[in-house]
């Protein structure tokens, strides 16, 4: 094989992102928090960025429309009526942590040093439903007890309030549950023992049975086991809410609907006067490029933000003018919409509006919407209009909230009265979409 070495000259395309349009691409699909964060990180490690400050408040004018409205101003304190809605305490959360007070428990019982040491250990390694999954012999072996010892502290614990903790399965969670409240069903105890399966796959005709009981007292099982609380750590959990604030405002006024931007919370950034004044005194050339440097990045994160809220803006717009009749009328009158609607009618690429809808929220007369929610594909009706999906789910959700309970509708049957309403749909996108709301079959929504 021959080789030889030269220079070639090959002509080629190639997209590159400069540093300015990688961060507009960046801040373009950023929801509104991780702009905060953002804004926070760059102001910490840039001295030349700052944030304006909001207009100070007005205390006088405050104070004069708090004692013009319903409460009452004394000294520095409002006076709030004294009723039980009222009550400060009512707006207090106490968030108590599971492990804590299941040990403050133990603590207060009287017990062997060792029992006391495996119900710590016990209560520190429970997932965060309440349930031990431990292997008993490899938890021995790590608080170096004997099993009786630890089984013993396992019963201890298993006796501390909310009932039903520290179990190992489901079976014996419920079971934990009917002992405390002193039931004593040795058919009960069956079911759930062996056959808890078997009533969530609506299995009744056999459970029936197989326990020689009618389907009434087979109902009236069921409807006590689902008074039972399969997560008994469930009121220990913490706060994982997801608070979002609107990127823009819709507003319903005489000539129509006005979109405009919610900045309320939104930092403003500007230029520090101060790095701009040392640029025209006299310093030396490595202070003066590294400022110049730094106004660069403030100047070119200012502009991105900036632009950022005009592309959301009138992405905005043009959602609220496709979906007209919606924001009018309601959800039953949402249109079919896909992202090159919405790109045609801005002047803006697929791709960007597709970043732009991404976590981005606004507020409604008809509620708190992300803008990914009114753009669906759909399907023609009868008269050959298209007919978004949003509307055949809730079509389809509202036929299964009305249907017998003990004759659930098959798919088939769905898609039939669907058809008779107009809208031409298969079984088979009938079941597409009810597994995406997360609706069981028939078999499973049937009751006794």
């Amino acid at each position: 094989m021959k080789m030889s070495f030269g220079l070639e000259i090959n002509q080629s395309q190639k997209m590159i992102l400069t540093k300015e349009l990688k961060q507009s691409l960046e801040i373009l699909q950023m929801n509104r928090f991780e702009i905060e964060e953002l804004i926070v990180r760059e102001t910490n490690e840039n001295p030349t960025l700052e944030v304006e400050k909001k207009d100070e408040i007005d205390w006088e004018k405050y104070l004069k429309n708090l004692r013009d409205s319903s409460y009452k101003v004394y000294s520095n304190f409002f006076e709030i009526p004294d009723d039980e809605d009222s009550n400060a305490e009512n707006y207090l959360k106490d968030n108590v942590n599971m492990y804590d007070y299941l040990s403050q428990q133990l603590r207060l019982m009287s017990l062997d040093s060792k029992v006391f040491a495996a119900g710590c250990y016990i209560i520190r390694t429970l997932n965060k439903d309440g349930y031990f999954k431990e292997d008993i012999r490899n938890a021995c072996r790590n608080v170096g007890v004997a099993e009786e010892v630890f089984t013993e502290a396992l019963e201890v614990v298993q006796s501390l309030e909310p009932s039903g903790i520290a179990a190992r399965n489901i079976s014996e969670c419920l079971l934990l549950q009917i002992k405390d409240k002193g039931i004593s069903d040795k058919v009960l105890e069956n079911i759930i023992i062996e056959d808890i399966e078997m009533i969530g796959a609506h299995k009744y005709k056999e459970l029936c049975k197989k326990y020689s009981i009618p389907s009434e007292r087979l109902k009236a099982y069921i409807d006590y086991i689902k008074t039972l609380d399969p997560r008994p750590a469930r009121q220990f959990a913490s706060d994982e809410n997801q608070y979002v604030l609107p990127d823009v405002v819709v507003e319903r006024k005489s000539h129509g609907f006005e979109v405009r931007l919610n900045n309320d919370s939104l930092p403003s950034l500007k230029i520090s006067s101060f790095y701009e004044k040392m640029l025209k005194d006299s310093i030396e050339k490595e202070t003066k490029d590294y400022i110049k440097e730094k106004l660069q990045s403030s100047l070119m994160l200012i502009k991105n933000i900036e632009q950022r809220k005009n592309t959301v803006l009138k992405v905005a717009k043009g959602i609220v003018e496709e979906q007209e009749e919606f924001f009018l009328y309601g959800k039953n009158h949402i249109k079919p919409m896909i992202l090159r609607d919405i790109a045609e009618k801005t002047g803006f690429h697929e791709s960007t509006i597709s970043r732009t809808v991404n976590g981005k929220y606004m507020l409604t007369p008809k509620g708190l919407f992300e803008f990914k929610y009114f753009f669906s594909s759909g399907v023609k009706d009868c008269d050959g209009d298209m007919v978004s999906n949003i509307n055949i789910k809730n079509e389809l959700k509202d036929i299964i909230d009305k249907e017998n309970k003990k004759k659930p509708l098959s798919d088939q049957k769905i898609c039939d009265i669907l058809n008779l309403k107009g809208i031409n749909i298969s079984r088979r996108t009938v079941a597409k979409y009810r597994e995406e709301l997360n609706i069981p079959g028939s078999s499973i929504r049937k009751e006794i």
